[in-house]
């Protein structure tokens, strides 16, 4: 199977389906991945700089280490998807699901998590002050840094 990227380098993946598989340490930098289903995967130390993973199913993804600066996961499913010490630089989260997800450790300067479910989310990060959390849900179970206040930056307690 072929990923396409819209660097124009293309990455060539001994599989048929992308559910369930190793990607780890490949450069998918820019990959075209919008509305697929990754559930399962591990895209440890991947770059996945750029990507367009739009309405894409990453659940229990394994994204650690991960590159996703500028990366588009928007409407996408990160549920019980682990982000450990990734690095979401102005990543698009909005309208996402990251109902159990694990971000601890990554660093999510200028990210937007407009409209995201962040419910029993882990979201132990560096940089949270700098994101955009309007309207984002979280219940009892999202775990934040100490001393951080995710109701004056806009997110919704259910």
């Amino acid at each position: 199977m072929i990923i396409n990227c819209a660097t124009g380098l293309n990455v060539e993946v001994p599989y048929d389906k992308l559910d369930y598989v190793s990607l780890d340490n490949l450069n998918l930098h820019r990959a075209e991945l919008e509305e697929v289903n990754l559930s399962g995967s591990s895209f440890l130390n991947t770059n996945l700089r750029g990507a367009f993973l739009f309405r894409a199913v990453l659940k229990k993804c394994v994204l650690e280490s991960a590159n996703i600066i500028f990366t588009d996961l928007r409407e996408t499913n990160l549920s019980s998807a682990s982000l450990i010490n990734a690095i979401a630089i102005s990543t698009l989260f909005e309208n996402a699901n990251l109902d159990g997800a694990n971000l601890e450790g990554a660093n999510i300067d200028g990210a937007k998590f407009k409209n995201a479910n962040l419910r029993g989310a882990n979201m132990k990060c560096f940089n949270i002050e700098n994101a955009i959390f309007e309207n984002a849900i979280f219940d009892d179970t999202t775990i934040w840094p100490v001393g951080f206040n995710a109701l004056e930056k806009g997110a919704i307690k259910v």
